[in-house]
């Protein structure tokens, strides 16, 4: 007998297979599934990068990197990239700008003097950094008051400026303080510092007539010990209103042999003026002192001015002259080193009297050549 096949509803063989084509769109098939193209890591940086101003230009790099590579390699992230060039040449273009005129800004402000010294030439530093011929600006002043005694700077930053630009201070000299033991007491040092740097202004400028109008000071340690440390003094001429643009230094090899040989005559009597201290004028024993000082130089540098040889005619005149008016003085300078009492000091000195030999030396001066001060003008100075 013959079986019958089953009929189509029969669960034995199932509903047919339904068609698996995939769905249209109207631009193509659908993507309903699969895995997604990775995320491209340069567009992602680029973005953070260029959010970060100081690494910008960095992001804007990535970005035009991501955007090159992106089409190739299939990648997510095209429009993190355009993003991230977009903000990074955005910032990179700012800054630029904001350079530009900040940095015209910045130069029209030094030039115009909105620095300390106005130059921008200049560069920071503290007293312990400067040499024999530096110029430069002490911030906290350049001089002690005159009413306080042994006032030592305690403000050591200066700025420290070329010659040729506008200064106050110059440096003269340096020198450390005698002997290797300690000294504790900020007289004794102060006094050291004065007198060591009397010759070294004659050695920086050996002739002090032809300096402008300048005050002296130092800058000393308050206090040494026995056993190193800092004992370095350092001496500079100074003027309130601003020396002249040009260093004090003297060159010896300007002068000729007579004009040498006058200053260095001179020299003795020189350092015996500059040594007087600030007591001079109120202490008994330091203007007694001074005085013996001042009677050793003029009779030494009335020695050395005999002896020159070769002088100009027209100088031997004016120069004996000198040399006899020192010899005077040095007399006069000695008696009064022998003043009992303060009254007695001013009668023997003379100091009203205009007790000097200025009239000499401007004489002496004028025939060998040197500069001297206009006497009729009141002021400068004229080539003799």
């Amino acid at each position: 007998m013959t079986v019958p096949p089953p009929p189509p509803s029969s669960p034995a063989s199932g509903p047919p297979a339904p068609d698996l084509a995939p769905a249209t769109g109207p631009y193509g098939p659908l993507d309903v599934g699969g895995p997604r193209p990775p995320l491209s890591g340069l567009a992602v940086a680029s973005l953070v990068l260029s959010l970060l101003v100081c690494l910008a230009p960095l992001g804007l790099v990535l970005g035009i990197v991501a955007l090159v590579r992106i089409p190739g390699n299939g990648k997510r992230g095209k429009g993190l990239a355009v993003a991230g060039t977009a903000v990074g040449g955005a910032v990179v273009a700012l800054a630029t700008l904001l350079l530009v005129v900040g940095g015209a800004r910045f130069d029209a402000w030094t030039e115009e003097g909105g620095g300390l010294l106005g130059s921008r030439d200049t560069k920071a530093g503290t007293l312990t950094h400067l040499k024999a011929g530096d110029c430069f600006a002490p911030v906290g002043g350049l001089f002690s008051p005159q009413e306080v005694e042994h006032e030592r700077m305690t403000d050591t930053s200066v700025e420290i400026v070329p010659c040729d630009r506008p200064h106050p201070a110059q440096v003269y000299g340096t020198f450390r303080l005698k002997g290797d033991h300690a000294i504790s007491d900020p007289a004794t040092v102060s006094a050291q510092a004065f007198e060591g740097c009397v010759p070294l202004l004659h050695d920086f400028a050996p002739d002090t007539w032809a300096l402008p109008d300048v005050g002296f000071s130092s800058y000393y340690p308050e206090s040494v010990s026995g056993t190193g440390g800092d004992r370095t003094v350092r001496c500079w001429l100074g003027a309130e209103a601003g020396l002249p643009e040009v260093s004090l230094r003297q060159d010896p090899g300007a002068w000729d042999a007579g004009q040498r040989a006058y200053l260095k005559a001179m020299r003795p009597s020189s350092e015996a003026w500059f040594s007087a201290s600030g007591k001079v004028d109120t202490d008994l024993a330091a203007a007694t002192a001074w005085a013996e000082r001042m009677a050793e130089g003029g009779v030494e540098s009335a020695k050395l001015l005999r002896a020159i040889d070769g002088l100009p005619v027209r100088a031997r005149g004016p120069v004996s002259a000198l040399a006899n008016r020192l010899d005077a003085l040095s007399g006069i300078h000695r008696s009064a080193s022998r003043a009992p009492t303060r009254a007695e000091f001013e009668k023997r000195w003379d100091i009203d009297g205009g007790e000097d030999a200025s009239g000499e030396e401007w004489e002496a001066r004028l025939a060998l050549g040197l500069p001297v001060e206009d006497e009729e003008e009141g002021g400068g100075e004229q080539q003799g």
